[in-house]
């Protein structure tokens, strides 16, 4: 079987998929996060990444909130939020940080075909075993993750997918397209958003910042698109198991 190439940035394992259409990278050691997904035709890289990118392996991290500590860890990409998303809490006697444990875990992996792998963890401050599925074709990459409770009781938990994306897909001609019947603003935000509708992206730079819940899908689907690019990234999933999207734009506003 022929098996993904594999590079080393800043002392961490970059495992590559790729179709004629798309070139993937996969960093098993964080997170198994998906840090780049590049347009072949076109070579546009439509993910976000932070200015500071993925920190070199070992760095000294210093004291912070799990906020603080998990942005100085992000790269931008493509991330998975569990078991807990958005602010710290407590369970069960400990703190699951920002966004979860799985989201600064480490994976084993193996290749399970030329363009795809598995990546595996068991998280210490909760009692799960995540198993997560990245796969290439064509024009799409794939995620799909399993998880098993391996504890004696029940745990409540927050599961999510936490994709990314920058410019050049995003900018002034770009729209967002959802399958939602409701959207719900963030009460801390509502003057943020204009009169002419939920659709249209802010400019780089003129200190807007969004937030909104997405309810009521017809089917799991949202679509990015920038018709001066000529290209468009389409999100879809299972909306029986994640019927709710949190839609969240920054341009310079916080």
């Amino acid at each position: 079987m022929t098996e993904p190439s594999v590079s080393t940035h800043r002392g961490w394992q970059i495992v590559h998929l790729t179709s004629d259409e798309l070139s993937v990278d996969v960093v098993p050691g964080k997170g198994g996060d998906v840090t780049s997904v590049r347009w072949r035709p076109l070579d546009v890289e439509v993910m976000w990444r932070t200015r500071w990118g993925l920190r070199p392996l070992g760095e000294h991290v210093t004291a912070g909130s799990s906020e603080a500590l998990l942005m100085h860890a992000y790269p931008g990409g493509w991330q998975t939020v569990f078991p807990n998303a958005g602010t710290p809490s407590q369970e069960h006697g400990v703190e699951w940080g920002m966004h979860g444990e799985a989201w600064l875990a480490s994976y084993d992996w193996t290749a399970t075909g030329p363009s795809a792998v598995e990546l595996r963890t068991d998280l210490v401050r909760s009692p799960f075993n995540l198993v997560k599925r990245i796969s290439v074709d064509g024009p799409s990459v794939t995620v799909e993750e399993t998880v098993r409770n391996d504890g004696a009781e029940p745990v409540e938990v927050m599961w999510s997918q936490h994709p990314a994306f920058g410019a050049p897909l995003v900018g002034p001609q770009t729209r967002i397209e959802t399958a939602a019947k409701t959207i719900w603003l963030d009460a801390a935000t509502p003057a943020a958003w204009p009169g002419d509708g939920f659709d249209r992206v802010p400019a780089p730079g003129s200190g807007v910042s969004r937030l909104a819940f997405l309810d009521g899908f017809a089917e799991g689907r949202a679509g990015i698109v920038n018709d001066e690019l000529g290209l468009r990234a389409d999100l879809t999933w299972d909306t029986a198991l994640m019927p709710h999207a949190w839609y969240w734009m920054e341009a310079g506003g916080r």
